[in-house]
């Protein structure tokens, strides 16, 4: 019986095909980056938390994904990511960068992060032709975008005479584009659009949600029909301007800030 050897041909053959191979793979595949982006601007305190260990967080600071951001009552902190978007982190607050990757020519594929408390400001820069690809997740809403200007804020332990069962709201407010909202923790409700100038109110979740909505007194059925609607599963809809009360005592949204950051600019 003859031995096999492998000739030098041989060998040529065998590492084309593998790369050919290699290549067809991930010739459309999206690349997840752990490099997320990095730190653009910083005020006060700001704590990064990376792979269980705390660090002051400082200008021009690369992001990961799976890093968490947290920010004390003088604190904020804007992160610029990989595709241009920025988001800005508000005093008092907590987040965790849990995905981002991107298309072969740079373009977002997929953003996640959730917020657990506090504010973040986004302001997302436009993929066109895509479905909403950036999403700010808190524990009671999901605010997906394809390419707007928006603020959520998660808030617990607070109260409203609204909601008397409740002390857990995320509040949705959209300056441009249209945002899509829901509550992951009522399936059955289906996703509010938002559009601009419009807050959105996420109540606890679930039935209580619902029941409290439906229970409202006269009067503030009254007041919250003038102002939008209530959305199926206890989202609330309103339109800014004199919604202190309707939206769990915050005061009216900021004017609107700059436009979104499109591809060309």
């Amino acid at each position: 019986m003859n031995d096999y050897k492998t000739s030098p041909n041989h060998l040529i053959i065998l590492i084309g095909a593998v790369a050919s191979i290699l290549l067809g793979l991930g010739g459309g595949v999206v690349h997840a980056q752990s490099v997320a982006g990095s730190i653009s601007a910083v005020s006060g305190g700001v704590t990064i938390v990376r792979a269980g260990v705390s660090s002051a967080a400082t200008y021009g600071e690369k992001v990961d994904v799976g890093d968490r951001l947290i920010t004390g009552s003088n604190g904020s902190v804007t992160i610029t990511l990989s595709d241009g978007s920025q988001m800005e982190l508000a005093e008092s607050s907590n987040l965790t960068l849990d995905e981002n990757t991107l298309t072969p020519s740079g373009q977002r594929q997929s953003t996640r992060v959730t917020l657990f408390d506090g504010l973040l400001h986004s302001l997302v820069r436009v993929t066109p032709g895509t479905p909403p690809n950036y999403e700010v997740h808190t524990p009671n809403a999901v605010a997906s975008a394809r390419g707007t200007s928006y603020d959520v804020d998660h808030q617990t332990g607070v109260q409203n005479k609204n909601y008397p069962n409740c002390k857990e709201f995320s509040h949705v407010s959209v300056y441009q584009g249209t945002v899509g909202v829901s509550n992951p923790t009522n399936p059955t409700a289906p996703p509010v659009e938002v559009k601009p100038g419009q807050k959105v109110t996420v109540p606890c979740g679930g039935a209580p949600l619902f029941g409290a909505a439906a229970g409202l007194g006269a009067a503030a059925g009254a007041a919250l029909g003038a102002l939008g609607v209530l959305g199926a599963g206890g989202i609330a809809v309103g339109v800014y301007g004199g919604m202190g009360g309707f939206s769990g005592g915050n005061n009216a949204p900021p004017p609107p800030p700059p436009h979104p950051i499109t591809n060309g600019q």
